[in-house]
């Protein structure tokens, strides 16, 4: 007779397969972590899926599988490039594809994606489900199509679907009967391939700041982020040579997900835009430390004394983004120290005064369970995560 795999977003039923799963939803939305097992009564089984099967049912059953909430799984998408714009813009030529293959007995030309998001809401909302496999209309057709249409990715159909789940809500991937059953091993569903994006930055603080902050801020998506070891490689750790390693990679057409992290400040600047006259492949994205609100009006330190100024694209290394409370000592900004004059950029290059002790105070405050005061920080993450939302790469 055989068993079923089964998906549920918001407890709505999708992507059921017999005797089997689909190991690329699993490495789309899942991490290792996610994999349960758990005693779970039968009676309260999906009624969609199972009817009255179990209704009045007093035993047990071991759920085996995934389980994970809808913002998580929607964040996982977003860091490998998925965007509400993205998917409206895919959804014209799902369409075509789709009126070309002849499947639906209805006008789906004049289908807008808006449209699409508002019927996949409602048929979640209300739990319209049949298994009819009807495509005389729009509705019919989403729920025999899983909620989709023909022609579009399998990233794009996920993410239109968490679109419009409240974030909330659980995404489960029930693996139980066919591993149960016999029909997939538990090691065999357990198992995730995917490719982890790769950050390169200037140097080792970098690494380790960046890295710390998003185990503590966003631990749901560090596994997909490996960062460059500098100590246990003796990789050189300046920008330029950064920019030697990221053009090397270029020529030789690696293409493994790259993140590539200059300073915001004038060294950074200048050896980034050098490789702005590099052929970048589209799996290597350049950015730089985000401008900061802090930055406008920082005190410097120069041969005239103490002086507020814009610092963005000046001074901004990795310790001007680890907080306003670690940059204040005895009641005032740290300055930045001028130091060496760059003639070809025609700026001076600059760097916090006191740089070991902010990086000391910045490895206690995560170490602090109840610490806050991450924004700046939150910045140069927001750009780590959407960096694959980008068409190229970021403009100086």
């Amino acid at each position: 007779m055989g068993s079923y795999s089964q998906m549920t977003i918001a407890n709505y039923p999708i992507f059921s397969s017999k005797n089997s799963f689909f190991d690329e939803i699993i490495n789309l939305l899942f991490l290792p972590e996610d994999f349960i097992i758990e005693p779970r009564r039968s009676s309260l089984r999906n009624e969609l899926i199972w009817g009255d099967t179990y209704l009045n049912d007093d035993d047990d059953f071991t759920f085996k599988g995934y389980r994970q909430k809808v913002k998580v799984c929607k964040e996982r998408l977003e860091i490998f490039g998925m965007t509400t714009e993205n998917a409206k813009n895919e959804f014209p030529k799902a369409k075509k594809i789709a009126m070309e293959e002849g499947l639906y007995d209805f006008p789906l030309s004049k289908i807008t994606y808006k449209k699409y998001l508002h019927e996949i809401s409602d048929i979640i909302r209300t739990n319209d489900c049949n298994y009819e496999q009807l495509y005389t209309n729009f509705r019919d057709a989403l729920i025999a199509g899983e909620l989709g249409i023909l022609g579009q990715s399998l990233k794009s159909h996920l993410y239109s679907i968490l679109s419009v789940a409240p974030e909330d809500a659980i995404v489960e991937y029930d693996l139980s009967d066919v591993i149960n059953n016999g029909w997939v091993g538990e090691s065999e569903a357990r198992k995730i391939d995917f490719q982890k994006i790769l950050v390169l930055t200037e140097g080792r603080t970098d690494v380790e700041f960046i890295g710390a902050s998003i185990k503590k801020l966003h631990p749901h998506l560090f596994s997909y982020f490996h960062f460059i070891d500098f100590d246990e490689y003796k990789v050189e750790s300046n920008a330029s040579a950064l920019v030697k390693l990221v053009t090397s990679f270029s020529a030789v057409n690696i293409t493994h997900p790259i993140i590539v992290l200059f300073d915001n400040d004038t060294t950074g600047l200048m050896e980034m835009k050098k490789l702005m006259q590099v052929q970048i492949p589209s799996n290597i994205k350049v950015l730089k430390l985000p401008d900061l609100k802090l930055a406008k009006r920082y005190p410097t330190l120069g041969p005239t004394g103490v002086r507020r100024m814009n610092i963005n694209g000046l001074a901004c290394g990795i310790e001007m983004y680890l907080g306003s409370d670690v940059l204040i000592e005895q009641q005032a900004y740290i300055p930045i120290h001028w130091k060496a004059f760059n003639e070809k950029e025609n700026k001076y290059q600059g760097e916090i005064s006191d740089k070991k002790l902010v990086q000391e105070k910045f490895r206690k405050k995560l170490k602090c369970e109840g610490s806050s005061n991450f924004e700046e920080m939150e910045l140069i993450l927001k750009s780590i995560f959407t960096a694959f939302q980008l068409r190229g790469n970021e403009e100086i």
